[in-house]
């Protein structure tokens, strides 16, 4: 059962790891087993098809996703607090997975089958997040607590000021030395608190 267990994640592993590097597309499962370390029938046998494949690593992926923001969406943490935490734990998601947003946004884009399994893995594991976060949202604009505000529009300037720091950041390296040192990682602590501050800046009354 654990040799099972192990050969699964490896091959679970190697196909996000070819998928992130070469997309969907051009990748094929022979090299998805090859990097795996076990056999093309071995593959077949856990996974069947490249979608079934696809599907697993992106509900992993979705399920991280939603347990590390679900988790602070509690009515008993201060309204700042819950905002604080969202999105640093949105944030420290990408900087783990620098590469997913990118493929996400080419196979939704390009992959017709592709999306749809994209678009139906977030909304399953995602909506009841929104959810939740919708009524204590409007639970504190009735009390006049924070600037009325619809929650897809707070959940859009969050995903995009995140987002745009690990897509920009690795340009500002190719050309501004500061971005290139040691120091880089406080770099991104920094702009993490950065746009905290941004978005509580923005809601408070």
């Amino acid at each position: 059962m654990k040799i099972e267990v192990n050969n699964e994640q490896l091959i679970l592993e190697a196909a996000e790891a070819e998928f992130l590097e070469k997309g969907y597309k051009n990748t094929p499962t022979t090299v998805i087993a090859k990097r795996a370390g076990v056999t093309h029938a071995m593959l077949h046998y856990y996974f069947r098809t490249k979608e079934n494949l696809f599907r697993k690593v992106f509900q992993n992926k979705v399920r991280l996703l939603g347990n590390a923001v679900g988790q602070h969406v509690n009515e008993k943490l201060p309204f700042e607090e819950i905002i604080r935490k969202l999105i640093e734990a949105h944030f420290d998601f990408i900087r783990q997975n620098p590469k997913l947003v990118g493929f996400i946004l080419t196979e939704i884009v390009h992959n017709e089958e592709n999306r749809r399994i994209l678009l139906d893995e977030l909304r399953s594991k995602l909506i009841t997040i929104f959810e939740r976060f919708d009524k204590l949202l409007i639970n504190e604009v009735l009390k006049g607590k924070v600037k009325p505000i619809k929650t897809i529009d707070l959940f859009l300037n969050v995903l995009s000021l995140n987002v745009m720091t690990f897509n920009v950041f690795p340009i500002l390296a190719e050309v501004m030395p500061a971005y290139q040192s040691e120091n880089f990682e406080n770099l991104l602590d920094e702009r993490k608190e950065s746009i905290v501050q941004f978005v509580l800046n923005a809601l408070r009354v």
